[in-house]
């Protein structure tokens, strides 16, 4: 065992002389070694050193103390009357915990006295025990707590306990770890007798010793034990509250408490479970309860040592069967499967779906029973003359003597002509083609083909076509401004697409240097800006802007670098205007 801190001291402070007188040697005082302290405790301490006797009788004792002024000393021990150094070891006692302490070896003769140089230790200290109050006290346990400080030490601890200050029992050993900060320490006990007082304390042991922490009392209760248990049955407005009570050998009665809330505000008559030690199973029925209403209830027991309370529980009355909108299945252009998912709760129930255009439906299905068997069952309802392209809302309906359930609002969409694009953009007076199919996948279906210009209010009809092989249309665009499309079949339209298109911009270079650039679209461009860039790198850099004259053209000149440029003509989407996205001509190689 080591202390906290321990000085080492092995300094002699004299050494063995011999005068002569008359040719007789004669032996000069002792030497004294201080050496380390060993077997360090909280209140022990082990000193050690060595002395030279010098040649005569020598005796020795170590001085020790809180400061150097030591102040107590052992009692003088024989270290012989040779010239070779004599180990010495003194165990000291009855020292403070937590102390540090000087000590010397001290060695004497008749030639002089000697000390050892000043060294010094540290007792250790103890685990700190407090005893806290118990808590979690019932009729026949408890949980006791305390505080351990290991005080760097690693420490265990243990709860002595009984019905006197001899206690008797003590809980297991625990660790309590080695750091240097109080823990909190909590343990329970059972096993313990109703209505009876206890002692109980806290025992901590380390290497630097065991402490004991003061004795504490609690009392078991005597109180009855109010156990609340799930409410059966539980119909549309009644149910029988459920639990149990242990009177604890008093005369006990018991009601149960119950609301839509933890405030419960209603309770159930008194009735006596007796004077008995064990449990009573008891129950009692509630009525003129509201359908589908979620009820808390507890147990309530009382007795001349106390009242007590059981847990709260919650029970919910029967009500409406469980309604869940599922996803539709074998949507077509004119037709539907609606899908869900009902439980009856075990109440004769019956079902259909709702459905329509927007979310107040406006039509449902035949309505239909699905029994009063508990459990989660599928339904389907199929519905036909829809319209084709076209959203539809619906949801399930459930309906007993609990109330009725709706479904989540679900929609689908029918299946119709599909319009899609080959590209997104075109440049003014090209073409991009449409195409779609019909659901039918058959040939010789009649398609509509509609357009909405940039600025126009509304759709307007461009082409009737066929569909061909597997239901395949097609079409040939030509628009001139940014157009919407749809097309429609069987009164149903497909999804809007939209089509940007470019403005055309032609780049001519004539031999004299001088540029000649044109730009068209559905509208002249007269005053608006273009732009002459030449590639640098992987960026366009503007070199010229020029303002196109009446007939959208303008021919300039621009001086390009020596050398091979490569050079176009560009027209933002801000000089293009509404309807139009920016164009760029194609890029000419120039050589200067």
């Amino acid at each position: 065992m080591t202390g906290k801190r321990t000085t080492f001291a092995a300094v002699a402070v004299s050494v063995v002389t011999f005068v002569l007188f008359g040719g007789i040697a004669r032996a000069a005082a002792p030497t004294a070694t201080t050496g380390p302290a060993t077997a360090i405790g909280a209140t022990t301490a082990t000193v050690t050193g060595t002395v030279v006797p010098g040649g005569q009788a020598t005796s020795w004792y170590v001085e020790y103390g809180t400061s150097t002024t030591y102040g107590s000393q052992t009692a003088k021990a024989n270290a012989g009357s040779g010239s070779a150094a004599v180990n010495v070891t003194s165990n000291l006692a009855s020292l403070k915990p937590g102390s540090t302490y000087h000590y010397r070896v001290v060695a004497t003769n008749s030639a002089g006295t000697v000390h050892g140089s000043d060294a010094v230790f540290t007792t250790l200290t103890p685990p700190g025990a407090t005893t806290g109050a118990a808590t979690g006290i019932g009729t026949a346990s408890a949980t006791l707590n305390g505080t351990v400080d290991p005080n760097s030490r690693s420490t265990t601890f243990y709860f002595e306990y009984g019905t006197s200050t001899s206690y008797g029992t003590k809980t297991s050993v625990r660790s309590a770890g080695s750091g240097s900060t109080p823990q909190n320490e909590t343990v329970a006990i059972s096993n313990l007798q109703v209505g009876r007082t206890y002692h109980f304390r806290i025992v901590a042991t380390s290497d630097a010793g065991t402490t004991t922490g003061s004795d504490a009392t609690f009392t078991t209760s005597s109180a009855p034990v109010a156990v609340t248990a799930d409410a059966s049955p539980v119909a549309v407005t009644t149910a029988t509250l459920r639990g149990q009570v242990t009177p604890n050998g008093l005369s006990t009665t018991w009601w149960f408490e119950y609301g839509t809330s933890t405030a419960y505000g209603s309770k159930t008559a008194s009735q006596s479970a007796g004077s008995g030690t064990t449990a009573r199973s008891v129950s009692s029925g509630i009525t003129r309860l509201t359908a589908g209403k979620s009820y808390h209830f507890r147990l309530v027991a009382q007795n001349s040592s106390g009242r007590v309370f059981g847990l709260d529980r919650l029970f919910t009355t029967v009500g409406a069967p469980t309604a869940t909108t599922g996803a539709a299945q074998s949507v077509g252009p004119d037709s539907a499967q609606l899908v869900g998912s009902l439980d009856t709760l075990g109440r004769s129930t019956t079902w259909w779906f709702d459905y329509g255009t927007t979310t107040r439906y406006g039509k449902s299905t035949t309505h239909r029973s699905a029994g009063s068997r508990a459990g989660a069952q599928t339904v389907t309802g199929p519905v036909t003359g829809l319209a084709a392209n076209t959203a539809y809302h619906y949801r399930l309906v459930a309906r007993s003597d609990g109330g009725t359930r709706y479904g989540a609002d679900v929609t689908f969409t029918t299946t119709g002509v599909s319009l899609v694009l080959a590209a997104r953009q075109v440049v003014f007076g090209g073409r991009i083609r449409l195409t779609g199919s019909v659901p039918t996948h058959t040939a010789g279906e009649q398609v509509v083909v509609f357009s909405k210009p940039f600025g126009s209010g509304s759709f307007r009809s461009v082409a009737t076509v066929l569909s061909g092989a597997d239901g395949v249309w097609t079409y040939l665009a030509r628009p001139r401004v940014a157009t919407a499309y749809q097309a429609s079949w069987r009164n149903g339209l497909s999804t809007a697409v939209s089509v940007g298109v470019h403005p055309r911009v032609g780049l001519t270079r004539y031999r004299n240097g001088r540029f000649f650039v044109t730009v068209a679209g559905n509208h002249a461009f007269a005053r608006r800006v273009v732009q002459l860039q030449r590639r640098v790198g992987t960026r366009w850099v503007t070199i010229r802007r020029v303002r196109l004259g009446l007939r959208s053209r303008v021919e300039f000149r621009a001086t390009l670098p020596k050398g091979r440029s490569t050079v176009r003509a560009a027209f933002s989407v801000n000089q293009a205007g509404p309807g139009y996205l920016g164009g760029t001509s194609r890029s000419l190689k120039v050589t200067r």
